[in-house]
């Protein structure tokens, strides 16, 4: 006989129809955990950034507040949809990303910054497609992988047409450019594809040929050039394109071990360029030390950790769709949180990507609460399919 629902309204228009009202013991709590403290930690390092520069410095950081709200919303509403409704739409969503991503060369939708056109415009809100188009292929790929398992591993084929898919999301994500975005998005995908059981020639072929065409990108493009050589040496040019790293190295200087303490940061005052967003994390460096960085990678690190382990934990019952989902999305974090603080300490050569989390930037900010909304998602189904599991064998 089929169970009653016994969800309250307020939890069935909060969450979704459950058999059940949900507990705080249904969500991950290391992850829960972790996503607040580095959402309020990016509060206050927002403020601490962006409040004491210029008086109209604060609304920078009620607007960061308000991009969170927002962000939290569209985590919630992410939740709500079945990851059996994730397979269905997978090809309509990855159609309207590509719809979206055309729009940034329209004018008066797509508007350029920094000499880039990458941020769309409609009703007042600016939004970049790419990170949509980040999410939409962990969709699309981990539902490709699942649907067509056969013809993914044993016909050449069935291994290009997702790759089709993937080449030509870069190339458009190029023409704006951003060859940061473009190098994460074809990463994921590489990875997801690798886990999915990719025969190995065929990984070989693709990732040459996306190595080159980066590599092309670079030395084509006399700014790039000048970036990588910035990187390999930032005081030799420190007045030019060596200006920024040579700034953010500063910062890790003065933070030495334990940080010059919150709110004190020299840097911030005009002297590091995108000190809010792209190279947020060496002002955390030097406010709060060598010490609590390698504490925040940690919490990092414990959140893609515990992906991986809900990917490895749905591929042992054999749900593999649920669990090439919980290895993208750890993937695509991990790539963030590596490029991000490799730009900011020197390690990488300058490129724009945004600390999860932390920075300012409401687009990132609302593709991390969708991938962290379908973590909780996964969860959430694993747990339901063992109860019904156990019900049924009468355990």
């Amino acid at each position: 006989m089929r169970e009653t629902l016994k969800q309250s309204k307020f939890h069935r228009i909060l969450f979704g129809e459950f058999h059940r009202n949900l507990k705080i013991s249904d969500f991950d709590i290391g992850i829960f955990s972790t996503v607040t403290f580095l959402s309020l930690f990016g509060v206050v390092m927002i403020a601490s950034v962006t409040i004491p520069l210029t008086d109209g410095s604060l609304s920078m950081t009620l607007n960061h507040i308000v991009k969170l709200i927002l962000a939290i919303f569209i985590g919630l509403l992410i939740f709500r949809v079945s990851l059996s409704t994730w397979k269905k739409i997978d090809i309509s969503l990855i159609i309207f990303s590509f719809f979206l991503l055309t729009l940034v060369f329209f004018p008066l939708i797509g508007f350029e910054a920094n000499g880039a056109s990458r941020w769309i415009r409609i009703l007042g809100f600016s939004f970049q497609p790419s990170e949509l188009m980040k999410f939409s292929l962990i969709i699309y790929i981990s539902s490709y992988c699942f649907r067509r398992m056969t013809e993914f591993k044993e016909k050449w084929l069935g291994f290009w047409k997702p790759v089709l898919v993937v080449i030509s999301a870069i190339a458009l994500v190029l023409v704006e450019p951003d060859l940061g975005s473009s190098a994460v998005i074809f990463l994921i995908s590489l990875t997801i594809m690798f886990i999915a059981g990719a025969p190995l020639k065929q990984m070989l072929i693709i990732f040459f040929m996306g190595l080159s065409v980066f590599i092309s990108m670079i030395l084509l493009v006399p700014w790039r050039m000048n970036r990588i050589l910035s990187f390999v040496d930032p005081w030799s040019n420190y007045g030019e394109s060596g200006y920024q790293l040579s700034q953010a190295l500063i910062a890790f200087s003065r933070g030495d071990l334990f940080g010059v303490g919150l709110g004190e940061s020299l840097q911030k005052y005009h002297y590091l360029p995108d000190a809010q967003t792209d190279f947020i994390f060496a002002i955390i460096a030097e406010e709060l030390g060598l010490i609590f960085c390698i504490f925040l990678i940690s919490i990092y690190g414990y959140f893609i950790f515990k992906s991986f382990l809900l990917g490895r934990r749905a591929r042992i019952i054999k749900k593999f769709f649920e669990s090439y989902l919980s290895y993208g999305v750890g993937v695509c974090i991990a790539f963030h949180v590596f490029i991000n603080i490799g730009v900011s300490s020197g390690m990488l050569p300058t490129k724009g990507l945004t600390l999860p989390f932390i920075s300012f930037g409401g687009t990132n900010l609302m593709l991390m609460f969708a991938l962290t909304a379908i973590l909780f998602r996964i969860n959430l189904e694993l747990q339901e399919s063992s109860e019904v599991e156990e019900r049924v064998l009468g355990v």
